[in-house]
């Protein structure tokens, strides 16, 4: 494995940590963006630095040239790196603080106020919806759908990077 490529791949998953400690231990974790958008954020902020790993290894190791394959295997080291390390943050972090939030979340009025925009489920039933939704809590459904959507944007932007970063 590339040492640059290790290291592109450490760098942004200690970016990652720090933005994910900012969010969580700021407090900001239950409002509108440390909800619903601070992941996505985190997924794409991968981007760029698949694309600067590709550049790096075809500028600085192979004289300019690389092949779609090579530079598609790159760009994999680099999200296989970040999914281990991000993995067991998000492990350490969920039964470190998000568990005891996801509870919070579900007590609140919030996911409340989800539950009654729906006109199927009758009022006598949120008690018993909110029980179920704490008691499936668990680290592995909350790493496994972070992973999805990483593993997602990981593939699609190693597969177009390596083809316009392709010199033969």
């Amino acid at each position: 494995m590339n040492k640059r490529v290790l290291y592109i791949g450490l760098t942004y998953s200690i970016l990652v940590i720090i933005y994910k400690l900012i969010i969580v231990l700021g407090g900001y974790q239950l409002t509108k963006f440390g909800f619903y958008y601070s992941h996505i954020l985190s997924v794409f902020a991968i981007i760029p630095f698949m694309v600067f790993a590709i550049k790096q290894v075809r500028d600085k190791d192979l004289g300019g040239v690389i092949a779609g394959r090579n530079a598609m295997a790159v760009g994999m080291t680099v999200a296989a790196i970040a999914m281990v390390i991000l993995s067991a943050y998000q492990y350490i972090e969920f039964e470190w603080k998000l568990k005891e939030l996801s509870i919070q979340y579900y007590n609140g009025a919030e996911y409340l106020e989800f539950l009654k925009k729906n006109p199927k489920i009758k009022a006598e039933m949120y008690p018993k919806i909110i029980e179920e939704n704490i008691a499936a809590l668990s680290a592995f459904k909350a790493i496994t759908a972070k992973l999805f959507s990483f593993l997602f944007i990981t593939v699609s932007t190693a597969f177009i990077s390596a083809v316009f970063m392709k010199k033969n």
